[in-house]
């Protein structure tokens, strides 16, 4: 997979190879997160959009209809919470015919539309009491209109209001670069199995995007510990933390053995990271039903530890941990990582690079990694050549020209990525040289 930026945020240009692990250095403010964030925006934006699209047209013709039948029986001689559920229920019933039609590769014509609401609405009649038969002829041209009017709207602009309000949700209504020195259009090409996806971008809309792919994983992004804090869902959360809560919460799933089957495959495939794992988070995660707030049990404490009360660093492993035991990471996934190692001592920042290449190449990941610790990047190196996936690692350097930002393919030279991050260390040996001499 390779990803083309030209003209977005501060960056200029770029082009990104993502293969296995992405390794992005660089000093702050130097567009390295910005990747990050457009590859989650662009997956979860457009992953299984067809299937999103029809669950949002369903969902407004389901409450458009509401609405109208209502409208339509508010003089019948019964209460109005009864007409507004007699209401919910032919509409709901409408729209799931509409969906088993849609579901058998039926067409929604005009007249096959009339005789399917038609007779819905018949029998929708003949079991409620109180409303008269004469508004029918009416209400069912009123339905079949909106059903229509709603079906017939162009998927293209659809995608396209998809992916502005994502992109704008997740950064912050600024994708058009504000640099004076750059010019032309904000492009981002995403080339996957020889084939091309384009988005194009102006005044922070998606104004076009050429279409060859079809995307069916996720992106999960994670760069704050603290959102295991939140998984009670208590406040607002940007997009990348949201939907880290509902993976770990598993709020999409509507029963307890969902997801098992992944969770034990996930298991079987992964010994070694386990054992690894377990070295760091030894015990179980358990959910205390009456306040909805999760907890770590081990045998060292005699009460389970609240998430709230363990240390950040732990927090980074026990998302990893639930992520696996909830089946929610999957072949070909994307995992972007934004600066990992921020809350972990070394020896745990070594930890947590093995766990990633042994998860990368478990389960195929494209996992994107930004960082400044020199320990955690030869880590994933020196890890990298121990399970034989080095050759899928690319690293690149992110750096400011003027007021914009390139980034350089430096896989081939990481002696250059060790030397600009041991600069610190220099300055500080050079310090220490200077007052020792006084």
């Amino acid at each position: 997979m390779k990803l083309s930026i030209k003209n977005f945020a501060k960056i200029k240009e770029a082009e990104i190879t993502i293969d296995g692990i992405t390794v992005i250095t660089g000093e702050n403010n130097t567009g390295k997160s910005t990747v990050g964030k457009i590859l989650f925006s662009w997956f979860n934006a457009l992953s299984d959009v067809e299937e999103k699209i029809l669950q949002k047209r369903l969902k407004e013709i389901e409450r458009a209809n509401k609405a109208l039948i209502q409208d339509y029986i508010s003089d019948a001689w019964v209460t109005r919470s009864m007409q507004v559920q007699s209401a919910a229920v032919l509409a709901r019933k409408i729209n799931m015919q509409i969906r088993k039609e849609l579901d058998r590769n039926l067409s929604l014509t005009e007249e096959n539309l009339l005789n399917m609401v038609a007779k819905l609405i018949k029998k929708w009649g003949e079991s409620t009491e109180g409303i008269e038969p004469y508004t029918y002829l009416d209400m069912l041209e009123d339905i079949c209109n909106t059903i229509q009017e709603v079906m017939e709207l162009p998927e293209e602009n659809i995608v396209l209001e998809i992916i502005s309000r994502y992109f704008n949700q997740v950064f912050h209504s600024q994708i058009t670069s504000f640099a004076e020195d750059i010019h032309g259009e904000t492009m981002l090409v995403l080339e996957m199995k020889g084939k091309e996806q384009k988005l194009f971008f102006d005044s922070d809309s998606c104004k076009a995007f050429a279409n060859h792919i079809r995307i069916f994983q996720k992106a999960i992004y994670i760069d704050n510990p603290f959102a295991v804090d939140e998984l009670s869902g208590y406040r607002d959360l940007n997009p990348m933390d949201k939907m880290l809560r509902d993976l770990l919460t598993s709020k999409a799933q509507e029963d307890v053995l969902d997801e098992v089957i992944g969770a034990v495959r996930a298991k079987e495939k992964l010994g070694d990271f386990y054992e690894i794992l377990q070295s760091v988070v030894d015990g179980e995660i358990v959910i205390n039903q009456s306040n909805e707030e999760y907890y770590l049990k081990n045998q060292e404490s005699n009460e389970p530890i609240s998430f709230r009360n363990l240390s950040t660093g732990m927090k980074s492993f026990v998302i990893l941990k639930m992520l696996l035991e909830k089946g929610e990471l999957k072949e070909k996934d994307v995992l972007i990582l934004d600066e990992p190692e921020i809350h972990l001592h070394p020896q745990w920042q070594i930890a947590y690079a093995e766990l990633i290449v042994l998860l990368q190449k478990h389960f195929d990941l494209s996992v994107v990694i930004t960082t400044h610790s020199p320990y955690f990047m030869d880590a994933i190196h020196l890890f990298s050549c121990k399970y034989g996936s080095e050759s899928r690692v690319n690293y690149y350097a992110s750096s400011k020209v003027g007021n914009l930002v390139k980034m350089d393919c430096v896989t081939g030279n990481l002696e250059e990525i060790y030397q600009k991050m041991a600069a610190p260390i220099q300055m500080l040996d050079s310090l220490r040289y200077e007052l020792n001499n006084r």
